[in-house]
C-alpha cells in the first residue's frame, strides 16, 4: 500500500492510532532476535570473550519470563531477572540491548508520511504498542525521528495488557474516551493490530511487515547468514528514502561492494605489518579511495595515484628495452598497423614514409609484435624512439616521487588479468628488487596467478577458475564506477612538479553519475551505522546484486547501461545491438556484434526483447565454441 493510498483509508476517522514496530518505526536487522546478535558481537569485542551465549540465553529468558509471568505482558526487567549471568554482567547487558535497538531503529519513509498528514488534518493521533522496552526508551527513539505530535503512547509493559487480546485498545479507548467506530488503527500484525483491535470494535488497517524495497538484492532469511540478512534489511530500510532509482540502484547494487573492498584492504594492510604504502589506481578506483578515506579518515601513506596501462607504457618498453613490448598493454587480440601507432598516440604521417606498408587491412597479434619485421622498423623510428625516452623519464620521475623504488606498495585496483602491477613490477626491478608490491583485487581473470604469482595478490570477490557471474558484467562494473576525470595518458614537468597529462573528461551520463551518488550514499550510512561496526560482510553477500543485474536486467536499467559509451576500436556502446531484421539479413554482423560486445548479457536482452534465461545461453554459447577474444 502507497504512501497516498494508506492516507485516503484514514480520511474519513477523526482518531488514529499507529503501531510502533515494523510501522512507525523499522529495523536494520530482519528479525527482532538479531539485535541480541549485535549485543553479542558488542559486548565480546570489548570485553574479548570468545563466546558469551547472549543471544541465545535472552531469548530462553524471554520465553521463561513469559511462563511464570501472571500478566499478559512482561517487562524488560523481568526477562533480565530470569538470565543467567552476574548482576553486574545484566547491568551491561541490558544498557548495551538498549543501544542496540536505538541504532537501529528508524522511522518507516511511507507510514511516517501517512502519520503526518494524520497530524496537517487535525486528526488525534495515538500510538499503541506490544512491547517490554521502557516507556521513556521508546518515547525517545520517536522524538529522534520526528514523531511527537501524538496523545499518548500506550504500552504493553505498562498497563500489563496487549493488543493481541483486544484488551489494551479497550484500556485506551476508555482513558481517552475514544468512540470506537470514529478510530482506525494501522499496524503490521495480523493478530495483534487486525484482529486484536476487531476485538474491540475498532477498524483495523493491516500492513505488510516484509515489504521489499530493493530492486535487485533478494531479501535473505536463512537463520545461518547473519550477515546478508543484515545487509539486506539495512538497504531495504534505507534505500526506501530516495526516490531516484539510479540513485537507489547505486545505494544497494554498487555501495556495498565499494564498502566491502576497502574493509577487507584495510585488513590486509593491518595484518600484513609492512608499512607499505596504499595506492589507489586511478581511475577505476577513485569512489574506492574516496569510501576508504571516509570510513578510516586521514591515514598517512594512502595515495591516489594516476596512472594507467598507457601512461606506463613507455616507461615499462624502457624497463624491458623493447619498444615492442608496448603491445602488453593492448587487449589480446590482432591490429592493424594503423590501429597500433594511433593508440600509442602517434600520428601514421609522423612515423611512416613507406607508402608500400600495408597500415588498415593486415592484422597483427599484438603479443607478438617482435615477430614482425615491417611493425619493429615502425617502432624502432627515430621520432618514437626519441619521444619514448622523454616520456619514460617523466613518467619514472613521477612514480619515484610516489616512492615506487623505495617502498613497499600495495596496489589498490580493480584486477581483472593483473597487467598493471605486472608492469610495474618490471619498472620497479629496474632500480630496486627488495620492495615488494602487492595488489589487492575485486577480482582476476585466467592466466593472472601466471602473471604476477599467487602469492603477490588476493582477489577479494572472485577469482580465476571460479564460475563468477560478476566477471561477466566486469566493463559494466568498470562504466559505473568511472571518475570524473579523464585517463592518464603521460607525465609531465610542470613549475617544477611531476604531474598526470590526462585525457579529454569524457561525459558521464546523469545514470551513471546518481548510481555513483547513491553508492557513496550507502558507504556513509552504513559505515556510521552499528552494523559497520560489527557486521562481518562477505563477497557473495555484496556482490549478488551486481550478478543478478548483469544476468537479469530489469528494463529500466537495460537501455540506461546498454547506451553507455564504451570504446574498443570495433563498438561505441556497451550493449547496443541493432535491430533483429537488420541481423536476419546480414549475419555476419550479429556475430561480429555480439563478440565485440563487452556486455554480452545486456546484448541478447536487447536483441531479442523478450525474457528468457540469456546468461545460461550465453554460457551454452561460451561452453560449445571456446571463450571469445
Amino acid at each position: 500500500m502507497n504512501k497516498i493510498n494508506l492516507f485516503n483509508k484514514c480520511r474519513k476517522y477523526n482518531v488514529v492510532s499507529f503501531d510502533v514496530f515494523d510501522t512507525l518505526l523499522k529495523r536494520d536487522v530482519f528479525f527482532p532476535a538479531d539485535v541480541f546478535k549485535l549485543v553479542e558481537k558488542k559486548y565480546e569485542n570489548s570485553s574479548q570473550l570468545k563466546r558469551s551465549n547472549f543471544s541465545e540465553k535472552r531469548q530462553m529468558a524471554e520465553k521463561k519470563a513469559k511462563e511464570i509471568s501472571q500478566y499478559d505482558e512482561i517487562t524488560l526487567d523481568e526477562i533480565y531477572a530470569e538470565i543467567d549471568f552476574s548482576e553486574n554482567e545484566k547491568k551491561i547487558f541490558k544498557q548495551l540491548e538498549l543501544e542496540m535497538e536505538s541504532a537501529v531503529l528508524h522511522k518507516n519513509p511511507d507510514v511516517f508520511d501517512c502519520y503526518k498528514r494524520c497530524v496537517e488534518s487535525g486528526k488525534n493521533i495515538y500510538i499503541v504498542s506490544d512491547m517490554y522496552l521502557p516507556l521513556d526508551f521508546l518515547e525517545g527513539i520517536l522524538r529522534r525521528e520526528g514523531i511527537t505530535e501524538y496523545k499518548k503512547l500506550f504500552l504493553s509493559c505498562i498497563y500489563r495488557k496487549t493488543k493481541r487480546s483486544g484488551l489494551l485498545f479497550a484500556a485506551m479507548c476508555e482513558e481517552e474516551n475514544i468512540p470506537v467506530k470514529e478510530m482506525i488503527h494501522i499496524g503490521d500484525s495480523r493478530y495483534a493490530d487486525f484482529f486484536g483491535c476487531r476485538k474491540c470494535g475498532i477498524h483495523g488497517l493491516h500492513i505488510k511487515r516484509n515489504t521489499k524495497n530493493t530492486i535487485y538484492m533478494n531479501c535473505f532469511r536463512n537463520t545461518e547468514n547473519f550477515a546478508k540478512r543484515c545487509l539486506y534489511s539495512f538497504v531495504n530500510t534505507h534505500v526506501n528514502e530516495f526516490s531516484d532509482r539510479p540513485f537507489r540502484l547505486g545505494y544497494e547494487v554498487l555501495g556495498p561492494i565499494i564498502y566491502f573492498y576497502c574493509q577487507q584492504l584495510h585488513k590486509i594492510v593491518i595484518k600484513r605489518k609492512k608499512n607499505e604504502k596504499i595506492w589507489f589506481a586511478a581511475r577505476d578506483m577513485f569512489l574506492f579511495y574516496k569510501a576508504y578515506r571516509h570510513i578510516f579518515g586521514e591515514i598517512d601513506d594512502v595515495e591516489y595515484i594516476y596512472l594507467s596501462r598507457k601512461s606506463l607504457r613507455p616507461i615499462y618498453a624502457q624497463a624491458v628495452d623493447n619498444i615492442t613490448k608496448s603491445g602488453d598493454i593492448f587487449a589480446r587480440g590482432l591490429y592493424s598497423l594503423r590501429e597500433i601507432i594511433e593508440y600509442l598516440e602517434y600520428t601514421v604521417e609522423d612515423v611512416i614514409s613507406d607508402t608500400d606498408i600495408d597500415i588498415n587491412i593486415k592484422k597483427y597479434d599484438i603479443r607478438k609484435l617482435d615477430q614482425y619485421p615491417e611493425v619493429v622498423k615502425v617502432l624502432t623510428s627515430t621520432v618514437i624512439s626519441e619521444h619514448e625516452k622523454e616520456l619514460s623519464f617523466k613518467g619514472e620521475k613521477y612514480l619515484s616521487e610516489y616512492n615506487l623504488f623505495d617502498q613497499n606498495i600495495i596496489l589498490a585496483d580493480v584486477g581483472w588479468h593483473g597487467t598493471t602491477q605486472k608492469i610495474l613490477y618490471k619498472i620497479q626491478a629496474k632500480k630496486n628488487k627488495e620492495i615488494s608490491l602487492y595488489g589487492v583485487y575485486i577480482g582476476c581473470l585466467d592466466g593472472t596467478k601466471e602473471k604476477i604469482g599467487e602469492s603477490n595478490f588476493k582477489s577479494l570477490i572472485f577469482d580465476e577458475g571460479d564460475e563468477s557471474w560478476f566477471a561477466k558484467g566486469i566493463i559494466l562494473f568498470e562504466s559505473l564506477i568511472l571518475a570524473p576525470h579523464g585517463s592518464t595518458r603521460c607525465y609531465e614537468i610542470s613549475n617544477g612538479e611531476n604531474v598526470p597529462v590526462l585525457s579529454e573528461k569524457e561525459q558521464i551520463s546523469t545514470f551513471i553519475s546518481d548510481v555513483q551518488l547513491g553508492a557513496t550514499k550507502f558507504i556513509e550510512d552504513f559505515s556510521d551505522s552499528v552494523l559497520g561496526e560489527l557486521i562481518k560482510l562477505n563477497a557473495n553477500a555484496v556482490s549478488e546484486a551486481f550478478e543478478k543485474m548483469t544476468c537479469k536486467p530489469q528494463k529500466e536499467e537495460l537501455k540506461a547501461m546498454g547506451d553507455i559509451e564504451y570504446d574498443n576500436f570495433y563498438c561505441n556502446k556497451i550493449a547496443s545491438p541493432k535491430t533483429l531484421i537488420y541481423y536476419i539479413v546480414h549475419l555476419k554482423e550479429l556475430k561480429k556484434d555480439f563478440k565485440y560486445s563487452p556486455w554480452r548479457i545486456g546484448f541478447l536482452y536487447r536483441l531479442f526483447k523478450i525474457k528468457l534465461p540469456y546468461a545460461k545461453m550465453y554460457a551454452c554459447i561460451r561452453h560449445k565454441q571456446g571463450k571469445m577474444t
